[in-house]
């Protein structure tokens, strides 16, 4: 042995002796949407400071909050990259107005009234490196007033064109393993980005409500999987970030955007299956809302309806891109994971739930 080490003695160095290079992990960007939640936005970037893994970066985009959100974001949290924009582009103008601005590998979509455990992003991009069928997925996300309980662990179709909620404020009981969902949910979900490259991120027409589920679906439709992984947890407070939102722009954006998405993405059979029953349901809401003099939400639904009929030419064209250059599984095939049979009872509970809005 020569004392100093090769290099002291003027000897070279094998090139089968050089340590191999260090292995960059994926860097992950997050991306948060900001509108006057500045109390919950700081907790939120506070429990990101504690995250462990060692590459990602933050981006989050103020939609024109006036409670002094974006002046607390650019002083106390200055490893954020901060996007302020003068009028409220909605989740899904904010988020396309920082997503062309990531670099990541993966993109992470993660609501303000969201707080993360340190490990989550370890187990979530361990999960993606592990599993390259899955172009995105979901943690496990509880419900931070309670958080025995459930928010998500994804959503499914049903024969009515609504969505199946799966374990909603359920106990968080017995849920271990990774499981395929149609759809993940937009308070906390992860993209590879070349998928998002290949698809599409979030239509520019939905504002906000059901976008996630329409790029789910879309994933789906491409040949990649949505799963649920579990070992991986947040917590989310529940329209903490939609609590000072107009209900009339809620139920409208959300029935808009559900029945664009299905004209979109249903095969031709499922289209004539579902989509004559979902009108039907639309019509019956909006008409229960009229008799009990709930007219806000009333014409918000029937606003919906007229707004697909006056747009129906520049849906159908969005559809011949999704049919034939996005599609590459059949119905048959993805309705075996998507949809799930729900007993009418369940759409009562739904209905509930909108009239709560």
């Amino acid at each position: 042995r020569v004392p100093g080490g090769l290099e002291s003695a003027g000897v070279s160095r094998s090139p089968d002796l050089e340590e191999p290079p260090a292995i960059q992990p994926p860097l992950v960007s997050i991306l948060i949407v900001n509108y006057n939640t500045r109390s919950l936005i700081r907790d939120c970037l506070e429990s990101l400071r504690s995250v462990a893994y060692p590459a990602f970066e933050v981006l989050c985009v103020d939609n024109g909050s006036a409670d002094g959100s974006a002046r607390m974001i650019r002083e106390d949290f200055p490893e954020v990259r901060l996007f302020e924009s003068a009028e409220n582009l909605g989740f899904v103008g904010a988020n396309l107005l920082a997503y062309p601005q990531a670099e990541g590998d993966y993109v992470l979509f993660l609501n303000s009234d969201t707080t993360v455990e340190p490990n989550f992003l370890d187990i979530l991009v361990d999960f993606m490196e592990e599993h390259p069928e899955a172009g995105g997925c979901e943690p496990k996300i509880l419900w931070m007033k309670d958080p025995t309980r459930l928010d998500s662990i994804g959503d499914f179709l049903t024969w009515t064109g609504m969505l199946y909620h799966h374990g909603y404020l359920a106990p968080d009981d017995g849920l271990t393993s990774p499981e395929p969902i149609f759809s993940a949910k937009g308070a906390c979900m992860m993209f590879r980005s070349s998928l998002l490259e290949s698809i599409g991120v979030f239509d520019e027409r939905y504002f906000a409500y059901f976008e996630e589920t329409d790029l789910c679906w879309r994933t789906w439709l491409s040949g990649s999987k949505i799963f649920f992984v579990p070992d991986a947890r947040v917590n989310h407070l529940l329209a903490g970030t939609s609590r000072n939102t107009d209900s009339h722009l809620v139920n409208f954006h959300s029935f808009k955007n559900r029945i664009h998405s299905m004209l979109k993405n249903l095969g031709t059979v499922e289209t004539l299956k579902i989509l004559p029953v979902h009108l039907f349901l639309c019509v019956g809401i909006a008409t229960m809302y009229a008799l009990r003099g709930r007219f806000r939400k009333s014409s918000a639904i029937l606003e919906a309806l007229f707004w697909n009929i006056r747009n129906l030419r520049g849906t159908l064209a969005s559809r011949r891109v999704v049919q034939r250059e996005i599609r590459q599984v059949s119905d048959q095939e993805l309705m075996r994971t998507a949809k799930v049979p729900v007993p009418l009872n369940y759409f009562w509970k739904l209905y509930r739930e909108y009239e709560s809005v």
